[in-house]
This record gives C-alpha cells, structure tokens and sequence, in this order.
C-alpha cells in the first residue's frame, strides 16, 4: 500500500488529497496533535477529512491525549464522525485505552517504541494482529532516524505476530516544516531521493506513506508502478538510448545487469569504449559477435573494453536503485 500525508495548516492540502486520488491511492495519514498548528483546527480537520472521505480516501490519524484539546471535542471516540477510520497511537495511552479504542477504530500501535513484552501482553488482552498495523514515527530532526538494524528487528517481532507494518520516507521537493528536513523514518533515507528510499522500504515493510506533502517528480506513480507491477523506473543519460520496457535476466550476473531481448542483427561499431564506471550503460558491439547490441547496466567499475560501447549512464540520484533491483527485474527506463 502507497500512502500520502497531508497536514491541517497546510495551504495545498486539498491538491495533495486530490492529485492522491486521482493517482489511486486509498490510504492517508494526518497528524492531529502538532503544536505548531493554531486557529479553528476542527474545522479545518472535517473540511479535509470530507474531502479525502468523498475521494475514496481511508484516513489513519495521528493522536495523543492532546489530540482532544486540539481539536475541542471530548473523547476520541468522535474521531469516527470525521470519518477518521484507523488512529494510529502516540505516547500517553495505557493497556486498557488501547484495548478500548480497537473496538472502535482500527488500530496501528507505535512500531519504533513499542517493547516485545508490551506487545505481548497486549495480544493476551485481546489485541487482533490481523485488525492491528504497527507504524513506525517519522524522524523531522536531523540524525534521529532510526538505525536499520534496530528496524529491521522491530519488524521481525511484528512479523512473529502476523502484525502488518508501516513507516515513513520523506517527500520529493516540498518538505513539512517547521524543519524542513524530511520526514523519514530511516535516517539513512533523509537524504537519497524518496523514490529509492520507497522502493527499499517495499522490500522491507507492508505499508509506505510518503511524510512530506511533496509528491512531485511522479514519486506517487512511480512507486505505485513498482508496487503493483514490480516495475522499476531508472533514469539515465543518453543520446543513443532513448528507453522504454525492459527485463533484466533471472541470473544474477557479478558485473553486470543485462537486458532481455536487445541483441541486434546489423552491425554495430566500436565508439566511446572507455573506462565503464558503476551505474553506465553499455552495448556491445559488433566485436563480440552474435552478443553485439546486447544493452547491460554495470554494476561495478570495469575496464575498458573495446568490443564494448558506453552509451549512457544512470543519473547519480538513482543509482542507489541498482543495489535494490532483482535478479528478472522489470525495468521501466527514461532518458532524461
């Protein structure tokens, strides 16, 4: 599941929500317990909450014992006549709050916090894994994102369960301030582009909500391409290879990733056979024989070969992808 965040004060909320929609979302995420935000919050909150609702948008909230306050109502039981559907725990509940509230909403308990023995003792008190999502935060200060392995092993105790998980990457061009930093939940993923953080936590989680209002770049299209169809999209430099469609073999070669289907019948003569560095593009040409015109991808420095054309190479921003592709990945490649 590719999900969406939007915010009460943001102005451009409602173009977040519709561009969602519109590009087939269903879930998002909201936060209604952020003290920064002022003014007549609960009217803002159902404004956004319709629009997302009459979208086909299901809305997991944020809350904490301030959410109350913050939207002046009296128990958190009035979230679901705002069409909220799922609430998502922040600190400050006990054991027979969180109890109270899973027959009410579904739930998602707080992934990053959340100790072995606490779930434990949740699920003998009647806690439903199947009805329960555990979510990880999002990290807004520099140098806070979780560490990988811890969250990898937090993942593996939910997975013990048959608990589904969720977390954050940060957006794409615009970021949520007051920071202004990202909105990860990695910190390794707080500066590489968001759409190869999103691929790596595919991998690695059930659910991906981009924590940033900013989706542009195609993030929202490109992540739901490769959810749905496993397809992943590389952008690359070149003037002889315009892109398109493509499948790597299902052998993993050391060196290389090689293209199904794009050896040729004419010749092809040697140019450019130069050093190949990590994330180019090369064909062969018609030095080597019935290979010639066979488009690879390197995986790691190689020499020069001069049976070996380089036309092209991966922008660097995406070459963090070449480590999370699989052997008879389906490739989408533009030339930009």
């Amino acid at each position: 599941m590719i999900g969406i965040s939007f915010y009460l004060q943001d102005p451009h909320a409602e173009q977040q929500i519709l561009h969602a929609a519109a590009s087939g979302v269903k879930r998002a995420f909201t936060s209604l317990h952020i003290p920064e935000e002022k003014g007549n919050l609960k009217q803002r909150a159902a404004e956004l909450l319709a629009l997302a609702e009459n979208h086909d948008i299901e809305i997991h909230a944020d809350v904490s014992p301030s959410t109350l306050k913050h939207l002046d109502i009296h128990n958190f039981e009035e979230l679901s006549a705002f069409g909220i559907r799922g609430i998502r725990l922040d600190d400050g509940f006990d054991e027979a709050a969180i109890q109270s509230l899973s027959a009410v909403f579904a739930l998602s308990i707080n992934a990053s916090t959340i100790t072995g023995p606490e779930l434990a003792s949740l699920l003998k008190k009647g806690l439903e894994p199947q009805k329960t999502i555990a979510w990880h935060n999002f990290y807004p200060r520099r140098e806070t994102g979780l560490d990988e392995e811890f969250f990898h092993s937090q993942n593996e105790l939910f997975r013990k369960y048959g608990i589904e998980t969720a977390a954050f990457i940060p957006g794409t061009g615009t970021k949520r301030g007051p920071l202004y930093d990202g909105l990860p939940t990695l910190e390794k993923h707080r500066n590489i582009s968001s759409y190869a953080a999103g691929v790596e936590l595919l991998q690695k989680v059930d659910h991906v909500y981009i924590g940033d209002p900013g989706t542009e770049d195609g993030l929202i299209e490109k992540l739901s391409l490769y959810k749905r169809r496993n397809i992943l999209t590389l952008r690359v430099h070149s003037d002889q290879f315009t892109g398109g469609f493509y499948q790597f073999r299902p052998e993993a070669s050391r060196d290389v990733f090689r293209l199904k289907d794009t050896r040729l019948a004419e010749e092809v003569k040697p140019c450019n056979t130069i050093e190949r560095q990590i994330g180019m593009i090369t064909m062969d040409n018609s030095g080597y024989g019935r290979y010639r015109g066979e488009v690879q991808i390197c995986r790691r420095v190689l020499k020069a070969d001069e049976r070996v054309n380089v036309i092209g190479k991966v922008i660097d921003e995406d070459l963090p992808l070449l480590n999370l592709a699989l052997p008879g990945q389906k490739v989408k490649i533009d030339a930009v």
